[in-house]
């Protein structure tokens, strides 16, 4: 839609009001009309609004492009009452739109006319559906946010950040040390990162703070009460790798239960040809449809492996460490027995003080000699050191292990002192991170500021 001038009368008000309160869906109030022709006569928010979604997002794109967007804006509301008011009236008069009063507000509603589309007015529509005037008006008078990512590179370079760019003057780093965050985040409004220490010697004095966004699930590594009482909220994401992780944790078992990588190397090393035999036999494995699979930690992902669990035929049984999770559709045990009567165990919990070394070597020796053990919760609720131990001692058939008490591993880590490491199955902390997750992740954080921006809570942990 290309407007000249000469052409933003009375009659292209008509038309643009119309297709706005089409693509609104629903009674416009009468406030909001103020805003329509003079957001949809600025020649920048025309070639800018089909690419967005929210009006915050497009709103922030114009002002990159046009230093002077909202400042127009604004004049132009005033500017453009009266020729708003008159477009009404004709439209109103040609019964092109009606007006009723709906919840004592008066509003407008689009009537059956012969009005061509105009792309770029009804999406507006769509755009303000949950909008008020004096939302738009903030937004319109708010200052650019700064935003720092800290650690875009823990989310991969292959994932599309140009979304959280539209939202305020950002600066992103890939990455950003223990000692570099402060000075990086001194002028900053939001924050946004993953495993960075977000505590008190850090964020002392940090006035302009106001939000701290993650790229992740888990909020330990983020001081939340001194940001609570310094009235900086923290944002995390949920449900972005739950199918993500339960995938990830039935291949580790597998990799364990079926042995394939031995059966591989038979192969490939031609022991096969030349054994004779059709079948080997010498490393056996088992249906786990025979097993009992002991699930720690019963929120979303446990509940997702629960039911790959049942699809596969084992009995399930559940321990809920923080005691909130309950369910009848899985049998519930204490601790002890899950340890005790399990051929599986998988853990999906958080770590916090309740399972930092919930898996000690006490634990871990009432675990049945040939039970299969894998972490995808967090490092640090095993014991890695009681770990290796047992291991060692020929305790446990098999143990998969995406998470450490150390990230990345140390070069002289414990976790290499394993003796036979057949038994175990080791990966870098990538059980979230399939390439649909992580972008799910990064929409999920854009979300959380948008949300923000508008004055609403979204994921809030300490509020």
């Amino acid at each position: 839609m290309k407007i000249v001038d000469k052409m933003k009368d009375e009659n292209l008000g008509i038309a643009l009001i119309y297709n706005f309160t089409k693509g609104y869906q629903k009674p416009v109030p009468m406030e909001l009309y103020d805003v329509v022709l003079p957001l949809l006569y600025n020649d920048t928010l025309r070639a800018e609004i089909l690419n967005h979604e929210t009006i915050e997002s497009c709103i922030q794109a114009c002002s990159q492009k046009e230093a002077d967007f909202k400042e127009h804006i604004l004049a132009s509301i005033e500017e453009k009452k009266e020729m708003t008011s008159k477009a009404l009236g004709i439209a109103m008069l040609q019964k092109i739109l009606n007006f009723q009063i709906v919840n004592q507000t008066m509003c407008g509603m689009a009537l059956d006319t012969n009005i061509l589309d105009l792309n770029e007015a009804i999406h507006l529509g769509y755009m303000l559906q949950t909008i008020r005037k004096d939302d738009i008006m903030q937004l319109l008078h708010q200052e650019e946010l700064k935003i720092v990512v800290l650690q875009s590179a823990s989310v991969g370079k292959d994932i599309d950040l140009s979304q959280i760019e539209t939202l305020g003057h950002v600066t992103m780093y890939e990455e950003t040390k223990q000692e570099e965050i402060r000075e990086r985040i001194l002028d900053a409004d939001i924050v946004i990162t993953n495993k960075n220490q977000m505590n008190a010697d850090v964020l002392s004095g940090l006035t302009q703070l106001k939000l701290i966004c993650l790229f992740a699930t888990g909020t330990n590594n983020v001081d939340l009460d001194y940001c609570r009482e310094h009235h900086i909220k923290v944002a995390n994401v949920k449900g972005y790798s739950t199918d993500t992780v339960a995938q990830h944790t039935l291949a580790l078992l597998l990799h364990l239960v079926e042995k394939n990588a031995k059966y591989d190397s038979y192969v490939k090393s031609k022991e096969y040809a030349m054994s004779g035999r059709f079948s080997y036999f010498d490393d056996v494995f088992h249906d786990i449809s025979s097993m009992t699979w002991g699930i720690v930690g019963l929120g979303d992902i446990g509940r997702k492996v629960a039911l790959i669990a049942t699809a596969m035929g084992a009995k399930v049984q559940y321990y809920s460490t923080s005691g909130r999770n309950t369910t009848s559709d899985y049998q519930q045990v204490d601790f002890e027995t899950l340890l005790k009567t399990s051929d599986i165990i998988t853990i999906h919990a958080p770590f916090n003080l309740q399972t930092k070394y919930l898996f000690n070597e006490e634990a871990l020796r009432k675990m049945k000699k040939d039970a299969y053990l894998i972490n995808v919760g967090r490092g640090g609720i095993v014991e890695e050191k009681a770990l290796v131990k047992v291991l060692n001692e020929g305790h446990l058939a098999g143990v998969g292990l995406d998470v450490f008490e150390h990230e990345p591993l140390l070069e002289d880590d414990i976790i290499y002192s394993i003796q036979d490491m057949d038994k175990v199955i080791l990966t870098p902390h990538i059980a979230w991170g399939s390439v649909e997750a992580r972008q799910r992740c990064v929409d999920e954080v854009y979300k959380n500021i948008v949300a923000f921006i508008k004055g609403e809570d979204r994921n809030i942990v300490n509020g």
